[in-house]
């Protein structure tokens, strides 16, 4: 696969040019359930983080974010049929687990809106975007999970997939 770059210290994964920008690669395929990569990045309030550039940020709580690292977790895309989910761990960990088998080759995505809520998207705006996965079912917009519709909801609470602060904020409704 020509254009790919491994990026140390993950042999396994790569970042690639596609049309959504920079895009996080497996070189190796991956199982259900595997943990691939830890989300790395200062956690910061969102008054704290609206001063930075928005991109590569992640709600992981109430009022609270992962700002861009600069490591390899900042390229993983948004997706409406991901193959990833993000996972909250009890030490504080925010992990990237593989949600079904993932082929050699293949992008790594999540939904976006599984980590981010009406509060995110009303102190990041630019969180609401059109969607470019090009996914079966594609929902057209990446938003919030208070937007998603309920069926994919139950799927991603069956797959553990949405935060805890998304589940909570979901339950309150």
């Amino acid at each position: 696969m020509g254009g790919l770059s491994a990026l140390s210290p993950h042999p396994g994964l790569c970042v690639r040019r596609t049309h959504k920008g920079r895009s996080l690669f497996t070189r190796t395929g991956h199982t259900s359930g595997e943990a691939l990569f830890e989300h790395h990045g200062e956690r910061l309030s969102f008054a704290r983080a609206s001063r930075l550039p928005p991109d590569h940020i992640m709600e992981i709580g109430d009022d609270l974010v992962l700002a861009a690292s600069g490591q390899l977790d900042d390229f993983i895309n948004h997706g409406c049929a991901p193959n990833c989910r993000v996972e909250f761990r009890a030490d504080g960990r925010v992990v990237a687990v593989a949600l079904r088998d993932i082929a050699p080759g293949e992008e790594l995505t999540y939904d976006y809106a599984t980590t981010t809520t009406l509060d995110g998207l009303r102190a990041f705006p630019s969180w609401r975007f059109r969607c470019a996965c090009g996914a079966p079912g594609c929902r057209g917009e990446v938003s919030c999970a208070e937007e998603i519709p309920s069926t994919r909801i139950e799927e991603y609470i069956r797959q553990g997939a949405l935060a805890p602060h998304v589940l909570r904020r979901l339950r309150l409704r």
